[in-house]
Formats: C-alpha cells, sequence, structure tokens
C-alpha cells in the first residue's frame, strides 16, 4: 500500500496521518516529513498510525529517529492510535515501552 502522509496543524500541534506501508522505500518520505515538521518547532508531534497496516525495521528505525530529533529540540512527540501490525512489532522488538503512545 503507497506511503500518503496529511498533515494536520493546530497552534501548537502538529499530527502526521501516516497511512499505508512504512517499509524501506517509503521511510525517507516519512523521515523527511518529520524533519520538516520538527524545524518549525511545534510544541507536539503526533504521528497517527491507525492506517499503517505494514511497517519493517527502517521504518520503525525512523520513529526513533523522531523521538531523537524530537527530544532535541524539546518538541513532545507522541504515537497516536497505532494499527495492531505496528504495536505488535513494537512489542516484539521491546520498544512499545519507549515511546509515548495515545489511544487505542
Amino acid at each position: 500500500m503507497k506511503l500518503t502522509i496529511e498533515r494536520q496543524e493546530t497552534d501548537d500541534t502538529v499530527v502526521l496521518v501516516v497511512t499505508g506501508d512504512v517499509d524501506m522505500e517509503s521511510s525517507p518520505k516519512l523521515r523527511d516529513e518529520i524533519k520538516k515538521t520538527i524545524k518549525k518547532k511545534p510544541t507536539h508531534l503526533k504521528l497517527q498510525l491507525t492506517g499503517v497496516p505494514y511497517i519493517d525495521s527502517s521504518g520503525i528505525a525512523v520513529l526513533i529517529e523522531g523521538m531523537k530529533w524530537t527530544q532535541k529540540k524539546k518538541v513532545a512527540y507522541a504515537l497516536v492510535d497505532i494499527s495492531d501490525s505496528v504495536r505488535d512489532v513494537l512489542q516484539m522488538s521491546k520498544l512499545l515501552s519507549v515511546f509515548t503512545v495515545e489511544g487505542d
């Protein structure tokens, strides 16, 4: 499934609504969008992952990079409404507790 990223902005929060597979081919697109968003210095950056049916190690690496970049810039970072498949990968890799996860 092709990756799409929709940006939703409020005064201090940016939500990136991610839909599609996050894999070796598509993860650079997500990485670039996260970087571009952090440069604008929002107070909060949230990645909504409800529509992500598949994520591989390169996608997980981008989620971790995003967390590190936001920590450096003092931007709150959360994964929101993650899909069951993303949750399973994060649990298997023992990374679920590393992230702030909101919603289901």
